[in-house]
């Protein structure tokens, strides 16, 4: 987001065709596949992980979206629950700033409900992710 101007997420070309796209998409379908992405996140390959090849081609059936449009709603769905997952956002926060982004009330509810519904999940899976650091110490014991 611009500095100051209290959104969450930037207002970029990508951003609002992302969620222009979102925008097409049954709410339905959308909750379950962010449900999908958000129990994906903090995972080794993330958003790339969630879906399987043969998932990915019934979701472009499914959703009408051609290849490229479904890439840009994946990845534009991941980034949504990462920047909501670092800035710890309330989900009625969260629907109010998808619907100031351009978003449909109902593709921003969903979402949203989504949040409320796996945040404590994705929160936890963050905090004990590595960082790809140096493995820490958790514990020493002695005998003699």
């Amino acid at each position: 987001s611009e500095e100051g101007d209290g959104t969450l997420f930037s207002n970029t070309k990508r951003v609002r065709e992302a969620i222009s796209l979102m925008n097409g998409v049954d709410e339905t379908k959308l909750a379950v596949v962010v449900r999908r992405l958000a129990r994906a996140v903090g995972d080794k390959g993330g958003s790339a992980a969630a879906f399987s090849e043969e998932e990915v081609e019934q979701l472009q059936s499914h959703l009408g979206l051609s290849a490229a449009e479904l890439s840009t709603v994946l990845e534009a769905c991941s980034y949504i629950l990462e920047k909501t997952a670092y800035d710890l956002v309330k989900p009625a926060d969260l629907s109010e700033q998808l619907q100031t982004s351009g978003m449909l009330p109902p593709q921003a509810r969903a979402i949203a409900g989504v949040w409320e519904a796996e945040a404590k999940g994705v929160l936890g899976k963050l905090r004990n992710a590595s960082l790809g650091g140096t493995p820490r110490l958790q514990a020493t014991e002695w005998q003699l």
